[in-house]
């Protein structure tokens, strides 16, 4: 092997950016990433307006947690000013627990809806390879 071609420094770099930038900023692109889908839903082009007459309940199924991702922020907020007023759980640090939990929740919504919108993503290939 030869390591005088590897620059360490970028591989550093690199290892920082996915262990700690990226954790931080993939909700924030999934929540924006699910609002632009749900303001793109009706036009022409779109994997709902191509599949949703075949498959109307695959595609609602898909689009629910988009819904849900868009709530999350919203909701969790309200939730955690209620913790925050609240004595029982905890005050402040209840505050601060909600936040962070609803902060990454988009990462666990975001990845149940890829692995399920893969399977919708090969039918709409197949549809447009079929017309072609």
């Amino acid at each position: 092997m030869n390591f005088k071609t590897i620059d360490f420094g970028k591989v550093l770099l690199k290892v920082l950016d996915l262990i700690i930038v990226k954790p931080f900023t993939l909700p924030l692109k999934i929540y924006y990433n699910s609002l632009n889908t749900l303001s793109d839903s009706g036009s022409a082009g779109t994997e709902e307006s191509e599949l949703s007459p075949d498959f109307p309940l695959y595609t609602w199924y898909v689009r629910i947690f988009d819904a849900l991702i868009a709530l999350v922020y919203p909701a969790g907020l309200l939730m955690a000013i209620g913790a925050g007023t609240n004595s029982f759980t905890g005050g402040f640090a209840g505050f601060l627990g909600v936040i962070s939990i609803t902060y990454f929740l988009p990462l666990a919504l975001g990845f149940v809806r890829e692995l399920v919108q893969i399977t919708l993503k090969m039918l709409l290939y197949l549809k447009i390879i079929s017309t072609k």
